[in-house]
């Protein structure tokens, strides 16, 4: 029930009874109710014409006067109100939405059904060279020139995503997905991001099986081999004794491989290092040296440890111990007999730094890049020749990135290399009371 239809009632009432009384005193009672009747009719209309502008404006029907109308006119207000709402939320949404869609690293685009270029967000002009506004209403396939997307798109199989490297950059490699539109059915969108971290490291990771797979291979063929021959004649003391030894540094390598690589995996499983000990890196740099000297044994590398400050870090003194003996050992390796390795620390405002040199046959600079990966080879029998696993690099650069320090690599062809670890001030403890 309306709540002014009282109000409407006597609005109606007052116009008939004053028409009525003017035609009992005129004595023409059916034109004046006629009249009356015209004039209720008319003011209605007036108020419809009104209204009706007023919506066509889209402005408040600004109704003041009594009756129906002052319902007709709280109802719009009440739409008006409700629809304006509605339209703000909307509007807020869309714009989070957009806003959101503009600040993802992966690429948009909304393509039509000619599969043309309806909007796109910033990551579309970075990854795919699909700019907003430029690239409106241009084909897909015009902007990215790649055999494989044409015939992607041909094949409108879209449920496996399509590997490319990016028309903007080769360097990255793109995931690129299509997916149709539920509520728009002739619209589709494209999504693109940036796997290049995944696929090198998927890349690296089958190199790595394939590497660890080779170097098991080969002391496990030569141990059958060897088994073969005893079985066959294990008469000769001097074949036998040789067998032995080959068992044995073959087992020794398989040994020193897998702990390599289950501190390898340990490593990388974590983020910082296990303990927070005191490290005094001085003390342990001497029994490395002495140990560098034992393992050089006939070769009588010259180790020459140098130590210009008294400091020590704050860190895992069992992952430091790990990186530094790895650096030494690999100098000593490579470094011709009775040649000289020398071990550095030093202090300064920057830091503490710790530095093998060695004058062994230096790396080529294409190589350096690459040495932290693990069982990355400069040269394919390298390892092999110096009893190494390939790994000792790959081990430093965990272990230093755990105390947030950096490896730096110098080295020239024919020069030798030093290998040196940059630990920040926060990991240096001052040791200048003793």
């Amino acid at each position: 029930m309306p709540r002014h239809w009282k109000e409407e009632l006597w609005l109606f009432a007052g116009i008939t009874g004053i028409a009525w009384l003017a035609g009992i005193l005129t004595g023409q009672l059916l034109p004046c109710l006629l009249s009356g009747l015209l004039v209720y009719l008319g003011w209605h209309l007036y108020q419809l014409a009104g209204l009706l502008q007023r919506i066509r404006d889209n402005k408040h029907p600004a109704i003041r006067t009594p009756g129906l109308w002052k319902d007709v006119n709280d109802a719009l207000l009440e739409q008006k109100t409700a629809r304006d709402a509605r339209v703000r939320g909307l509007s807020y949404r869309h714009d989070r939405l957009r806003d959101t869609i503009n600040t993802l690293p992966d690429a948009v685009v909304i393509l039509d059904q000619k599969q043309q270029v309806d909007w796109s967000n910033p990551a579309a002009g970075r990854l795919l060279g699909i700019g907003w506004p430029n690239a409106a209403h241009q084909p897909l396939p015009a902007l990215i020139t790649d055999p494989l997307l044409d015939e992607y798109l041909a094949a409108g199989e879209f449920s496996q995503p399509l590997v490319i490297t990016s028309p903007v950059n080769r360097a990255i490699i793109l995931s690129l997905y299509i997916a149709p539109l539920k509520r728009e059915a002739n619209r589709q969108l494209l999504m693109a991001r940036d796997i290049t971290r995944e696929y090198h490291l998927d890349t690296t990771r089958r190199d790595f099986v394939a590497n660890v797979s080779h170097e098991l291979r080969t002391p496990l063929t030569v141990i059958a081999g060897l088994a073969e021959q005893l079985a066959l004649d294990s008469s000769d003391p001097d074949i036998l004794q040789r067998s032995i030894e080959l068992l044995q540094q073959q087992a020794q390598r398989m040994t020193s491989l897998v702990a390599d690589l289950l501190t390898l995996s340990r490593l990388e499983m974590q983020r910082e290092p296990s303990h927070d000990d005191r490290v005094e890196v001085p003390e342990l740099l001497k029994t490395i040296a002495e140990e560098a000297t034992t393992l050089s044994g006939a070769d009588r590398h010259v180790v020459r440890l140098d130590i210009e400050s008294s400091n020590g870090l704050r860190g895992d003194a069992s992952e430091l111990r790990t990186a530094f003996i790895n650096l030494v050992a690999n100098a000593i390796r490579h470094t011709p007999g009775g040649a000289e390795v020398r071990i550095l620390w030093q202090a300064d405002g920057n830091g503490a730094h710790f530095s093998v040199t060695d004058t062994g046959e230096g790396i080529a600079a294409r190589h350096i890049p690459r040495l932290t990966e693990r069982l990355y080879r400069v040269d394919a029998g390298r390892s092999h020749d110096t009893g190494g696993t390939g790994l000792g690099l790959a081990i430093v650069k965990h272990v230093l990135e755990h105390h947030g320090a950096t490896l730096e690599i110098s080295s020239k062809v024919g020069g030798g290399s030093t290998f040196s670890c940059h630990f920040p001030p926060e990991r240096v403890i001052s040791n200048s009371h003793h």
